[in-house]
């Protein structure tokens, strides 16, 4: 059985033949523009037109919140969909393929817990990226809730006094977390732009950089030890471009560890790498 997996962030888009559970292709590309669907499936397909008639099934994991309608932005700042955005439709009808769809921290929430292998295990899955996610995994199962909404703990507010998010609610974890807010918060800072990756270069040498850096990981910390009261989970799984960065993992640790003991958790590195929501888009297959 090979998949095309296709996972779609709010600054790129990643493809790639997984087939045995190995991802054998991969290939990446700018977020398309969003407002046409038609137009959107067909950017993202432009490049990969040899590799379709060789798949046998697609999966697709994707920021926003998946309905059988299609994507609905929840934060817009992140990427802003029409309402619902029919893509797994749309990628049906011009490919002729099965398409099944999923949030993609949800998705690479599955595919962590398969990778644990211990059934036993209640566990989330964090994406700190362009914006935060995640997915929850509880007695072994998916917990999408009925609406499929369940997993976007990004929007869970922390601060009543902090900023407005892009969801319309106050003191978000992603409003203070993502790389977008890290972001914003160094262009605030410093006269001169930045990009993440440079702010964290910075950040070995520059107090001001550093702060930055730990307010996002402490943010991160309070999310995981809020959903180990709510939840009782065992472990965390982190992932994505800002989880992977130096030192982030080590932060969040060390932020968790001043907390009583009773909220503290072990968080852990994504087995999936940078790819932990790509392979989920194959792996939610395997039910």
């Amino acid at each position: 059985m090979r998949t095309l997996a296709i996972d779609i962030g709010g600054t790129k888009v990643a493809l790639g033949v997984v087939e045995g559970g190995v991802l054998i292709k991969r290939h990446q590309i700018e977020t398309p523009e969003s407002q046409n669907v038609v137009l959107f499936t067909e950017s993202i397909l432009k490049d990969i037109q040899n590799w379709i008639d060789d798949i046998d099934i697609i999966g697709v994991s994707t920021t926003g919140f998946v309905t059988e309608s299609g994507i609905t932005a929840i934060n817009p700042d992140t990427l802003s969909f029409p309402t619902p955005f029919p893509f797994a439709q749309e990628l049906e009808r011009q490919t002729g393929k099965t398409v099944s769809m999923l949030n993609d921290a949800q998705a690479a929430a599955w595919y962590e817990f398969v990778q644990l292998n211990d059934a036993s295990l209640n566990m989330a899955f964090i994406t700190v990226s362009t914006g935060v996610g995640g997915g929850i995994i509880i007695d072994g199962k998916l917990h999408q809730g009925h609406s499929g909404l369940a997993g976007h703990i990004g929007h869970m507010s922390i601060d009543i006094n902090g900023k407005e998010c892009g969801c319309g609610q106050v003191g978000c974890v992603e409003s203070i977390a993502s790389g977008t807010a890290i972001k914003k918060a160094s262009d605030e800072r410093f006269n001169k732009s930045l990009t993440n990756i440079e702010l964290f270069e910075q950040a070995k040498t520059n107090p001001a950089a550093d702060q930055i850096i730990t307010i996002s990981a402490q943010a991160i910390a309070t999310l995981c030890c809020n959903l180990k009261a709510c939840l009782d989970l065992d472990v965390v799984v982190l992932g994505g471009g800002i989880g992977f960065a130096d030192g982030y993992l080590e932060r969040v640790n060390n932020a968790i560890q001043s907390r009583p003991k009773v909220f503290q958790l072990p968080v852990v590195a994504a087995k999936g790498n940078y790819d932990a929501c790509l392979l989920g888009a194959a792996f939610q297959f395997k039910e």
